[in-house]
């Protein structure tokens, strides 16, 4: 059964930070067996994910979004996969619509699978997101500029 092989961990490289579109977003990159980073390809995968975002909001404003995300470049065997999430209402993550591009056309990003959260490697990634922003914005005093800076600055590694 190929689809239950013994799990073997994946190379994550944490990526520079962008401003896009009013959007702050964290990015990493994981590489599956027999595939390198390509920047064309994490290039497209970010203007996807970028049109595909709602207009960025305020962490000041309880009623929306934050502005604040992060997207994952997935170099999988079977495609290239890009999910993105955000924050909203302060302790709630998001995501857009799950994309993704063939090998064959690995910088054409199109929906996938909409029922589809993540693999388990993307799942790390959530993971320590999810404990970097419970303890960063909703466990720290100081300002909101403050904690997002701080947010900001943990990054997954492997």
């Amino acid at each position: 059964m190929e689809h239950l092989q013994t799990f073997q961990s994946r190379s994550v490289q944490a990526l520079p930070i962008v401003n896009t579109n009013g959007w702050c977003l964290k990015r990493y990159a994981i590489l599956s067996k027999d595939h390198d980073f390509d920047d064309k390809i994490a290039s497209a995968a970010l203007q996807a994910v970028s049109e595909r975002l709602p207009t960025a909001g305020d962490i000041f404003d309880a009623s929306t979004n934050h502005g604040v995300g992060f997207q994952i470049v997935h170099f999988a065997e079977v495609a290239v996969v890009a999910p993105a999430f955000y924050w909203k209402w302060g302790s709630v993550l998001a995501n857009v619509e799950q994309i993704r591009a063939p090998w064959e056309q690995p910088t054409i990003f199109a929906p996938s699978n909409n029922e589809v959260v993540g693999c388990v490697w993307e799942m790390d990634i959530v993971n320590f997101e999810v404990t970097a922003w419970k303890n960063t914005i909703l466990g720290n005093s100081g300002t909101p500029n403050k904690k997002i800076t701080k947010y900001l600055l943990k990054q997954y590694s492997t």
